[in-house]
């Protein structure tokens, strides 16, 4: 079976974003992605109000710097930018625009991405329409 094909119509560009939803009910999958986001092949940047600076190694931390001034991890998957926003203690959120996802090629990424991301922190995820927890487009247990 080949999933691009049967999925590529979900990554055309639409206005709205695709999400990566991961949902644990153990905050410590937080420190679980930071650690391996910080030893993996990805290059990442976080932002706190628009300034680059180093990834805290705890959501507490990441919290507080939210009370003046939003945070932004970016994390780059070959042409594909994947942008994480520390939303809640129990579920990893991260959005990308479907435009990046031009080939099967780009497909593969994110599914590596994807695989990585299930392995370190050993949750499940969905890839949904932006908003759209109803509107699964791919499921990684």
């Amino acid at each position: 079976m080949d999933r691009w094909n049967n999925l590529k119509s979900h990554f055309e560009q639409d206005g709205s974003l695709r999400d990566i939803i991961v949902t644990s009910d153990d905050k410590n999958t937080w420190s679980l992605f930071f650690t391996a986001l910080n030893s993996a092949e990805y290059s990442h940047v976080f932002t706190h109000g628009g300034v680059v600076r180093a990834l805290p190694d705890s959501i507490d931390s990441i919290w507080n710097l939210q009370s003046s001034e939003p945070t932004l991890l970016s994390i780059q998957v070959g042409d594909i930018l994947i942008n994480c926003h520390f939303f809640k203690s129990y579920e990893i959120e991260f959005d990308l625009d479907p435009k990046d996802i031009k080939s099967k090629s780009d497909f593969s990424m994110l599914l590596n991405f994807l695989s990585w991301l299930n392995k370190s922190i050993k949750s499940s995820m969905l890839v949904t329409h932006e908003n759209s927890r109803d509107e699964v487009i791919l499921s990684i247990e």
